[in-house]
């Protein structure tokens, strides 16, 4: 058990548990357990101590450390929010806020709780180059619908540790799509170079794929840019065959194929898209390249027939 955990008693509470005010004995009974890393009896203890007496505000630290051992992140996050927001900035305290600032925030990442943010916004800006820290704001930010603010935080995270695959992707994400073409080429690749070949691989070749699409389109070395264009797609449609991109896919990889007369793989490739998506955006023009392929086939039959009846 850290050492500063029982000497919080004299530093933010020197009158908290005085005995003549509500909830003195709760208090001395949950210090006395949490000594003995009885963390059970410490949260029955202080918690008891809370409800007689809310001005007992460290106690929700104790609760914190305790349901941490727990491993009980919702509360975790809870006890320390709590905590920190009653202790303000208490020089005497120093340690045991940015303690309960930095793990009440993790946890409350763990969660998924937006409430997360401030703590790790604080923390962070404490600890700069704390790449858990950073790495779970990013991600906070993120799934709290601040992408343009969780981008910086990947890229640190890039920066201080560049072994992390994930952190790759999403800044390459961000960066596709904010149409910045060459950070995303560079993040998407490193993350596929450090081993990924999950849903998340199969996204970033999509999305490497649609890039090399679009570079080959009047671009002076179209020809290695389809090939790449393939390469991504081919093994987006393998990892993912389902995804809502899918049709997109087929359909780039369609236009490919047709572009180098590969008519076997144009019609296999425009076939699936119009099966995944019957209506889509293309749905007409692969309709009409299919029936110009199926009208050039018919044509081709009737030339070698007559020519071997000749």
């Amino acid at each position: 058990m850290k050492k500063w955990l029982v000497l919080m008693i004299l530093v933010l509470l020197p009158c908290g548990a005085a005995a003549h005010q509500a909830g003195a004995q709760e208090w001395r009974a949950g210090l006395a357990a949490a000594e003995k890393q009885d963390w059970d009896l410490t949260i029955r203890a202080f918690e008891a101590a809370l409800s007689m007496n809310p001005d007992l505000y460290g106690s929700h630290f104790y609760l914190g450390y305790a349901y941490e051992q727990k491993q009980n992140f919702a509360k975790v996050g809870e006890h320390f929010a709590a905590f920190v927001q009653r202790a303000g900035d208490n020089p005497e305290g120093a340690e045991q806020i940015a303690y309960a600032t930095r793990s009440g925030g993790l946890a409350l990442a763990r969660t998924n709780d937006p409430a997360a943010i401030p703590l790790l916004e604080k923390a962070a800006a404490a600890k700069p180059n704390d790449t858990e820290v950073i790495y779970a704001l990013a991600v906070t930010l993120m799934r709290s619908n601040q992408a343009a603010k969780a981008d910086p935080y990947f890229l640190k995270v890039v920066q201080l540790d560049p072994s992390l695959p994930l952190p790759h992707y999403f800044a390459g994400r961000s960066a596709f799509n904010s149409e910045r073409w060459a950070d995303a080429k560079q993040l998407l690749n490193k993350y596929l170079a450090l081993g990924a070949d999950d849903a998340l691989g199969a996204d970033a070749h999509f999305m490497l794929g649609s890039m090399a699409v679009r570079e080959a389109e009047g671009g002076a070395d179209a020809a290695a840019q389809q090939a790449l264009a393939k390469e991504h797609l081919d093994k987006f449609l393998e990892l993912k065959p389902d995804a809502a991109q899918a049709p997109q896919a087929h359909y780039s990889l369609g236009s490919i194929a047709a572009q180098n007369e590969d008519t076997a793989t144009a019609r296999s490739h425009f076939q699936s898209y119009l099966q995944l998506q019957p209506s889509g955006a293309q749905a007409e023009e692969v309709k009409q390249f299919l029936a110009d392929l199926d009208e050039n086939d018919a044509i081709a039959a009737e030339e070698a027939a007559a020519a071997a009846n000749n």
